[in-house]
Protein backbone atom coordinates (compact mmCIF):
# COMPACT_ATOMS: atom_id res chain seq x y z
CA UNK A 1 0.00 0.00 0.00
CA UNK A 2 1.50 2.98 -0.96
CA UNK A 3 1.80 5.39 1.90
CA UNK A 4 -0.68 8.86 2.32
CA UNK A 5 0.29 11.81 0.18
CA UNK A 6 1.82 15.05 2.74
CA UNK A 7 0.74 17.60 0.41
CA UNK A 8 -2.23 18.48 -2.03
CA UNK A 9 -1.14 20.99 -4.66
CA UNK A 10 -3.98 22.47 -6.52
CA UNK A 11 -3.26 23.42 -10.05
CA UNK A 12 -5.97 25.49 -11.42
CA UNK A 13 -5.67 25.27 -14.90
CA UNK A 14 -7.48 27.40 -18.13
CA UNK A 15 -6.22 27.25 -21.61
CA UNK A 16 -2.95 25.58 -20.91
CA UNK A 17 -3.59 22.30 -22.80
CA UNK A 18 -0.33 22.21 -24.54
CA UNK A 19 1.97 22.77 -21.28
CA UNK A 20 -0.21 21.13 -18.47
CA UNK A 21 0.67 17.46 -18.17
CA UNK A 22 4.45 18.58 -18.36
CA UNK A 23 3.61 21.08 -15.86
CA UNK A 24 1.90 18.47 -13.68
CA UNK A 25 5.16 15.90 -14.17
CA UNK A 26 6.96 19.22 -13.21
CA UNK A 27 5.38 19.50 -9.90
CA UNK A 28 5.07 16.25 -8.91
CA UNK A 29 9.14 16.21 -9.31
CA UNK A 30 9.56 19.07 -7.22
CA UNK A 31 7.46 17.87 -4.39
CA UNK A 32 8.34 13.91 -4.78
CA UNK A 33 10.08 14.12 -1.14
CA UNK A 34 6.73 15.11 0.18
CA UNK A 35 4.52 12.30 -1.25
CA UNK A 36 2.35 14.87 -3.48
CA UNK A 37 -1.28 14.75 -4.51
CA UNK A 38 -1.28 16.76 -7.36
CA UNK A 39 -4.61 18.11 -8.39
CA UNK A 40 -5.05 19.27 -11.94
CA UNK A 41 -8.46 21.94 -11.69
CA UNK A 42 -9.73 22.65 -15.70
CA UNK A 43 -11.94 25.43 -15.78
CA UNK A 44 -13.74 24.98 -18.45
CA UNK A 45 -11.18 25.03 -21.34
CA UNK A 46 -11.83 25.45 -24.94
CA UNK A 47 -8.66 23.21 -25.70
CA UNK A 48 -7.84 19.94 -24.89
CA UNK A 49 -6.30 21.08 -21.04
CA UNK A 50 -8.71 18.25 -19.66
CA UNK A 51 -8.05 15.73 -21.87
CA UNK A 52 -4.37 15.90 -21.80
CA UNK A 53 -4.56 16.26 -17.85
CA UNK A 54 -6.66 12.71 -18.01
CA UNK A 55 -4.54 11.26 -20.33
CA UNK A 56 -1.45 11.75 -17.80
CA UNK A 57 -3.53 10.78 -14.85
CA UNK A 58 -4.12 7.69 -15.91
CA UNK A 59 -0.40 6.53 -15.80
CA UNK A 60 -0.05 8.77 -12.89
CA UNK A 61 -1.46 7.84 -9.86
CA UNK A 62 -0.46 10.86 -7.63
CA UNK A 63 -2.58 13.00 -10.35
CA UNK A 64 -6.60 13.86 -9.67
CA UNK A 65 -8.24 16.13 -12.60
CA UNK A 66 -11.78 18.07 -11.84
CA UNK A 67 -13.11 19.55 -14.83
CA UNK A 68 -15.49 22.57 -14.81
CA UNK A 69 -18.63 23.04 -17.31
CA UNK A 70 -17.75 26.21 -17.76
CA UNK A 71 -15.25 28.98 -17.02
CA UNK A 72 -16.05 30.15 -13.67
CA UNK A 73 -12.79 31.93 -12.39
CA UNK A 74 -9.63 31.09 -10.61
CA UNK A 75 -11.37 31.24 -6.44
CA UNK A 76 -14.27 28.40 -7.84
CA UNK A 77 -11.25 26.17 -9.04
CA UNK A 78 -9.15 26.63 -5.90
CA UNK A 79 -12.35 25.84 -4.01
CA UNK A 80 -12.94 22.47 -6.55
CA UNK A 81 -9.32 21.44 -5.42
CA UNK A 82 -9.63 22.16 -1.67
CA UNK A 83 -12.61 19.96 -1.68
CA UNK A 84 -10.64 17.13 -3.59
CA UNK A 85 -7.36 17.66 -1.00
CA UNK A 86 -6.48 14.84 1.19
CA UNK A 87 -3.55 15.88 2.59
CA UNK A 88 -2.97 18.04 6.17
CA UNK A 89 -1.01 20.29 4.39
CA UNK A 90 -2.34 22.49 1.15
CA UNK A 91 -0.64 24.38 -1.67
CA UNK A 92 -2.27 26.62 -4.15
CA UNK A 93 0.02 27.48 -7.37
CA UNK A 94 -1.23 29.06 -10.65
CA UNK A 95 -1.20 26.47 -13.89
CA UNK A 96 0.91 27.47 -16.10
CA UNK A 97 3.73 27.45 -12.96
CA UNK A 98 5.04 31.35 -13.74
CA UNK A 99 5.78 30.55 -9.87
CA UNK A 100 8.42 27.62 -9.80
CA UNK A 101 7.17 24.46 -7.99
CA UNK A 102 10.71 23.93 -6.92
CA UNK A 103 9.82 26.38 -4.42
CA UNK A 104 7.14 24.42 -2.81
CA UNK A 105 8.80 22.14 -0.65
CA UNK A 106 10.79 24.61 1.48
CA UNK A 107 7.19 26.68 1.99
CA UNK A 108 5.26 23.22 3.31
CA UNK A 109 8.05 22.89 5.86
CA UNK A 110 7.30 26.59 6.83
CA UNK A 111 3.93 25.21 7.88
CA UNK A 112 5.37 23.33 10.94
CA UNK A 113 5.34 27.02 12.66
CA UNK A 114 2.73 28.72 10.66
CA UNK A 115 -0.72 27.70 9.72
CA UNK A 116 -0.39 30.08 5.97
CA UNK A 117 2.53 31.04 4.01
CA UNK A 118 2.24 33.12 1.56
CA UNK A 119 4.48 34.18 -1.27
CA UNK A 120 5.64 37.63 -2.21
CA UNK A 121 8.03 38.90 -5.19
CA UNK A 122 8.13 41.99 -4.37
CA UNK A 123 12.13 41.75 -4.09
CA UNK A 124 11.99 40.45 -8.15
CA UNK A 125 9.70 43.69 -8.87
CA UNK A 126 12.19 45.92 -7.27
CA UNK A 127 15.15 44.31 -9.21
CA UNK A 128 13.61 46.07 -12.69
CA UNK A 129 12.01 42.94 -14.23
CA UNK A 130 8.67 44.29 -14.80
CA UNK A 131 7.22 47.22 -16.16
CA UNK A 132 7.22 50.03 -13.98
CA UNK A 133 3.49 50.22 -13.97
CA UNK A 134 3.14 47.14 -12.59
CA UNK A 135 5.75 47.20 -9.76
CA UNK A 136 3.69 50.48 -8.89
CA UNK A 137 -0.06 48.95 -8.77
CA UNK A 138 1.11 46.35 -6.85
CA UNK A 139 2.57 48.62 -4.02
CA UNK A 140 -0.21 50.98 -4.37
CA UNK A 141 -2.55 47.92 -3.81
CA UNK A 142 -0.54 46.12 -1.12
CA UNK A 143 -0.59 49.72 0.80
CA UNK A 144 -4.30 49.82 0.57
CA UNK A 145 -5.25 46.32 1.72
CA UNK A 146 -2.51 46.70 4.51
CA UNK A 147 -4.64 49.69 5.87
CA UNK A 148 -8.03 47.91 5.51
CA UNK A 149 -6.99 44.78 6.58
CA UNK A 150 -4.18 44.90 9.11
CA UNK A 151 -2.74 41.85 7.04
CA UNK A 152 0.32 40.33 8.43
CA UNK A 153 1.79 39.55 4.96
CA UNK A 154 2.30 43.02 2.12
CA UNK A 155 1.10 40.85 -0.92
CA UNK A 156 -1.90 39.12 -1.22
CA UNK A 157 -2.60 37.64 -5.42
CA UNK A 158 0.52 35.86 -5.60
CA UNK A 159 -0.28 32.66 -7.00
CA UNK A 160 1.99 30.51 -4.44
CA UNK A 161 0.32 30.15 -0.98
CA UNK A 162 0.46 27.05 1.20
CA UNK A 163 -1.94 26.48 4.21
CA UNK A 164 -2.48 23.99 6.92
CA UNK A 165 -5.75 21.90 5.48
CA UNK A 166 -7.73 22.27 8.71
CA UNK A 167 -7.46 26.52 8.26
CA UNK A 168 -8.94 25.97 4.64
CA UNK A 169 -11.73 23.47 6.23
CA UNK A 170 -12.62 26.19 9.13
CA UNK A 171 -12.67 29.36 6.39
CA UNK A 172 -13.17 28.22 2.90
CA UNK A 173 -17.34 27.33 2.96
CA UNK A 174 -17.58 31.25 3.92
CA UNK A 175 -15.67 33.22 1.47
CA UNK A 176 -18.09 34.76 -0.68
CA UNK A 177 -16.05 36.67 -3.53
CA UNK A 178 -15.04 33.95 -6.57
CA UNK A 179 -13.65 37.15 -8.55
CA UNK A 180 -10.46 39.13 -8.36
CA UNK A 181 -10.31 39.31 -4.49
CA UNK A 182 -11.14 35.57 -3.90
CA UNK A 183 -7.18 35.41 -2.41
CA UNK A 184 -7.84 39.02 -0.48
CA UNK A 185 -10.73 37.57 1.11
CA UNK A 186 -9.61 34.80 1.99
CA UNK A 187 -6.88 35.68 3.71
CA UNK A 188 -8.27 38.52 5.19
CA UNK A 189 -11.01 35.73 7.01
CA UNK A 190 -7.54 33.58 8.31
CA UNK A 191 -6.55 36.22 9.93
CA UNK A 192 -9.73 37.38 11.86
CA UNK A 193 -10.33 34.01 12.83
CA UNK A 194 -6.69 34.41 14.33
CA UNK A 195 -4.29 31.94 12.57
CA UNK A 196 -0.59 32.39 12.44
CA UNK A 197 0.43 33.80 8.92
CA UNK A 198 3.67 34.91 7.44
CA UNK A 199 5.39 35.61 3.77
CA UNK A 200 8.88 34.58 1.65
CA UNK A 201 9.92 36.01 -1.13
CA UNK A 202 9.52 33.75 -3.70
CA UNK A 203 10.94 33.40 -7.48
CA UNK A 204 9.03 34.23 -10.42
CA UNK A 205 9.49 33.15 -14.11
CA UNK A 206 10.46 35.44 -17.14
CA UNK A 207 7.39 35.09 -18.53
CA UNK A 208 5.08 36.64 -15.09
CA UNK A 209 7.50 39.86 -15.39
CA UNK A 210 6.13 40.50 -18.86
CA UNK A 211 2.15 40.20 -17.87
CA UNK A 212 0.23 43.46 -18.99
CA UNK A 213 -1.60 45.23 -16.19
CA UNK A 214 -5.04 45.53 -17.20
CA UNK A 215 -7.17 48.72 -16.10
CA UNK A 216 -10.64 46.42 -16.10
CA UNK A 217 -8.58 43.53 -13.16
CA UNK A 218 -7.43 46.88 -11.22
CA UNK A 219 -10.98 48.39 -11.05
CA UNK A 220 -12.68 44.75 -10.21
CA UNK A 221 -9.96 44.41 -7.95
CA UNK A 222 -10.79 47.68 -5.94
CA UNK A 223 -14.23 47.12 -6.15
CA UNK A 224 -14.34 43.74 -5.00
CA UNK A 225 -11.66 44.77 -2.39
CA UNK A 226 -14.15 47.64 -1.23
CA UNK A 227 -16.93 45.15 -1.09
CA UNK A 228 -15.16 43.06 1.21
CA UNK A 229 -13.89 45.65 3.35
CA UNK A 230 -17.56 46.59 4.11
CA UNK A 231 -18.89 43.17 4.35
CA UNK A 232 -16.35 42.34 7.62
CA UNK A 233 -17.22 45.87 9.26
CA UNK A 234 -21.08 44.73 9.05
Amino acid sequence: MEPDPTVSVVLPAYGLGSVIADNARRVVAACAELRPQVIVVDDGSEDDTFERASELAATMPQLTVVRHPRNLGKGEALVSGWKEAVAPRVVFIDGDLDLPPEQVPSMVAMLDTYDVVVGAKQTHMAEGGYPWSRRVMSRLYSSATSGMFGLPVSETQTGLKAFRKEVLDAILPHVELGGWAFDLELLARIHRAGYSMTETPVDVSVSERGAPVRMSMMWALARDSATLAWRLRR
